[in-house]
């Protein structure tokens, strides 16, 4: 059973004629404890021949010791993908993982970078199940290439095969192995957003091992796999754009008219969703006060539905226009935060990047998040003197703000 706890990031201006304001949606694990269901996770390792030496040893053994993490219930696949996806393991339970040492020195460290077929390997691995929670984890050290060897620049259909494999119920994560100049940040992290997943950096490769190991235990904390939050708007009210916060930033988009599809909800932690919302002025024949201006209900296979009135307040008072709830104020700085670190991953003009840097380092200042501030204003140092930053730069930056919903 979960609750809904609703939250307006400020009071509307009555006179105001448009204005836009946040809508902080918080999912509540409640009553009893919840129960977690299994977990189906495929692993997809790429074995082309950048992954030679620490960083193929350290794959496999991040790979033989997340099993041993498993439940009783969860079941593991595995895969190396190059020119190739060779399968090594179906739905193994924790008895079989013996054999997965084995299954794994029979791979050698060779040939390119087939993302799109590891793909394919992990929808196939993830048949549906009901009540169970699915999850593919794509670890690369490398750009996609095709059966040439040569890397695909458009990858727009890669990110939207990734998407389709999402609709179906899988979770899509990404990792990218060693250093960022080697793969595509940008692509990498579109892949975990359209596949509802996360994405997951380990610029050495000792870093692999508690990267996964966390993901995993976050995975195995799933109570509902497939949930949907159905928005009702009164007259003029319109949804700009939404993200999931927390426990983990992603950003989220409308799957029906007025309807967005959650997934993963953990026992453990609280779901918050933003929404951004656009919010015309009051009917002339309408006096200050609250009205009821949308309703939220969560559903949520074999739960009954809950529902909650979103209430904002229209005043006439400039001064009380301008209390401010601080906690969601500071949740839609994170919000834009993620979004700039987002956007300068996949940037290459050198005023971009300073300009995205700026905005990061202005919201990050003015909701505390002062760690956030100081990597950017280095970084701004670094771009002024070089007229450049490095890739590990960016993806380290993008992998530091999307943890602040967590904190």
């Amino acid at each position: 059973m979960f609750n809904l706890q609703l939250a307006w990031d400020r009071p509307v201006k009555v006179q105001s004629q448009l204005s836009e304001h946040i809508l902080r949606v918080r999912i509540v694990p409640a009553g009893e404890r919840m129960q977690n269901i299994p977990l189906r996770l495929a692993i997809a390792l790429d074995t082309s021949a950048s992954m030679q030496g620490e960083k193929w040893e350290r794959a496999k053994a991040a790979t033989q010791a997340l099993g041993l993490q498993l439940r009783p219930g969860d079941r593991l696949s595995l895969a190396g993908f190059a020119d190739w996806v060779t399968p090594l393991a179906h739905n193994f339970e924790s008895s079989q993982l013996g054999e997965l040492p084995s299954v794994l020195n029979t791979l050698v460290a060779q040939g390119v970078t087939r993302t799109d077929s590891a793909l394919h390997w992990i929808q196939s691995a993830l048949s549906p199940e009901p009540g169970i929670a699915r999850v593919g984890i794509l670890i690369t050290d490398g750009h996609p290439t095709n059966e040439r060897g040569h890397i695909i620049n458009n990858v727009a259909p890669i990110v939207q095969q990734a998407g389709a494999i999402a609709a179906t119920g899988i979770t899509i994560c990404t990792a990218g192995l060693g250093n960022a100049a080697d793969f595509n940040t940008a692509f990498l992290v579109s892949l975990s957003d359209c596949g509802r997943g996360a994405f997951l950096y380990a610029d050495t490769p000792e870093l692999l091992l508690p990267q996964l190991q966390e993901r995993l235990l976050a995975s195995q904390t799933v109570a509902v796999a497939d949930a949907a939050l159905k928005l009702n708007f009164a007259g003029g009210i319109r949804l700009k754009n939404c993200c999931q916060l927390r426990p983990d930033y992603l950003p989220l988009s409308l799957t029906a008219p007025q309807d967005i599809h959650l997934r993963n909800l953990r026992a453990d932690a609280a779901t918050d969703v933003l929404l951004a919302l656009e919010v015309p002025a009051l009917n002339a024949s309408m006096l200050a006060g609250s009205y009821t201006i949308a309703e939220i209900q969560l559903q949520a296979p074999d739960l009954p539905p809950v529902t909650a009135q979103a209430a904002l307040k229209f005043t006439l008072s400039y001064q009380e226009a301008q209390l401010i709830n601080q906690d969601v104020d500071r949740d839609r700085l994170t919000w834009d935060i993620n979004r700039f670190s987002t956007e300068l991953a996949g940037a290459s003009d050198p005023l971009q990047t300073g300009e995205l840097l700026s905005q990061i380092q202005a919201a990050a200042l003015k909701s505390g998040q002062i760690g956030i501030a100081e990597k950017a204003t280095q970084q701004l140092d670094d771009l002024y003197k070089t007229g450049r930053l490095s890739a590990h730069q960016t993806t380290g930056l993008l992998t530091a703000t999307r943890q602040l919903g967590g904190q």
